[in-house]
């Protein structure tokens, strides 16, 4: 049943992304973190609730000192 629970979590995420996308914002997940800090933060203290992903969704903060290039930008340029 463990595996279930991340493919469902990866479902609703998917359907988060769609959302926000429709509504005009940005989102992004996370699903790599120390899960025990969080669960003892959040007051967790046995296995009947999991924090599996974590999602984060609203406007962009621009940083110009980062490049964004576009897809595939390094085939399209010869190397």
């Amino acid at each position: 049943w463990y595996p279930r629970l991340f493919w469902e979590s990866g479902l609703v995420v998917q359907v988060l992304y769609l959302e926000a996308e429709a509504a005009g914002v940005r989102a992004t997940g996370i699903g790599c973190y120390f899960d025990d800090p969080v669960h003892e933060i959040v007051a967790i203290k046995d296995q009947t609730l999991q924090s599996l992903y974590h999602f984060t969704i609203g406007g962009p903060i621009e940083d110009h000192r980062l490049t964004t290039l576009p897809p595939y930008f390094h085939l399209e340029r010869g190397t």
